[in-house]
């Protein structure tokens, strides 16, 4: 989302609340927490540069639920996509079996997903509990500052924009501050919240590509039992290896018609 359009109502958010709640917890009891791990825990994850603008997409294929994040767009705002990714693969599971793809769109589900990865990775207890520790009990909705923005982002491990959109739901920041707020994520200002991001004393991964290429290995092992199974082609398996960086000799085959 680039504006605060968009937003669930206020019963949406509660029912989307519970269901992040309900999701969050059933990780931990699991051991999970980290959204790349959960992913790739009940997913064929792929990380890597896509060309397109799409941030990430979901799809099911040869009965394997597949999850691919566009690593072009900051870190931040991967693990948010990542989060969304999570509600499709949770709560639309039917549909993707169906369907076999789901872009990102402007449908119903569409704005439940998005709602639904700001309550996974922005549980409200927990930012109000971080906003007046590390902004102030004092500080008024209308003197938010960007520092305050930076700091709160690095506990939640999400983009600036995130975060903002996360205080302005709470309630913890004017909607009237949004726009001013929201200029120093545009590329135009991307070295200067840089800057900014080291001034507090925190690293700026979170703001900038992290350009992974990287494949879950239930995803690499489930390739190569299809190809030494003769399910696909060596030109498929290239292709897919090709994907994410590999060859097939990568992995000791050899083209057909080189083997002696």
């Amino acid at each position: 989302m680039s504006s605060l359009k968009g937003m669930l109502s206020g019963q949406e958010r509660l029912q989307i609340k519970d269901l992040a709640e309900d999701t969050r917890l059933r990780w931990a009891r699991k051991g999970y927490c980290d959204i790349f791990a959960i992913l790739d825990s009940c997913s064929l994850l792929i990380r890597k540069p896509l060309e397109s603008k799409t941030s990430g997409f979901s799809t099911f294929f040869e009965e394997h639920f597949i999850v691919v994040l566009n690593t072009n767009f900051t870190l931040g705002h991967e693990r948010f996509t990542g989060a969304h990714e999570l509600y499709h693969l949770t709560y639309n599971q039917d549909v993707l079996r169906r369907e076999r793809l789901l872009y990102e769109n402007e449908n119903e589900e569409e704005k439940k997903a998005q709602g639904f990865a700001a309550e996974f990775l922005m549980p409200e207890d927990g930012v109000k509990e971080s906003f007046f520790k590390l902004v102030g009990e004092d500080v008024k909705t209308d003197k938010v500052e960007v520092r305050h923005i930076i700091r709160l982002q690095h506990v939640f491990q999400v983009s600036y924009t995130a975060m903002l959109k996360r205080l302005v739901q709470l309630q913890l920041c004017a909607a009237k501050r949004y726009d001013f707020l929201r200029g120093y994520a545009t590329p135009e200002r991307a070295v200067e919240l840089q800057e900014l991001t080291i001034q507090e004393g925190k690293d700026i991964r979170l703001i900038i590509p992290s350009h992974v290429n990287s494949i879950s290995d239930e995803y690499l092992q489930f390739v190569r039992n299809n190809f030494e199974k003769q399910k696909i082609s060596y030109g498929k398996l290239y292709e897919v290896l090709e994907y994410v960086g590999k060859t097939p000799e990568t992995f000791g085959y050899e083209k057909p018609g080189e083997i002696e």
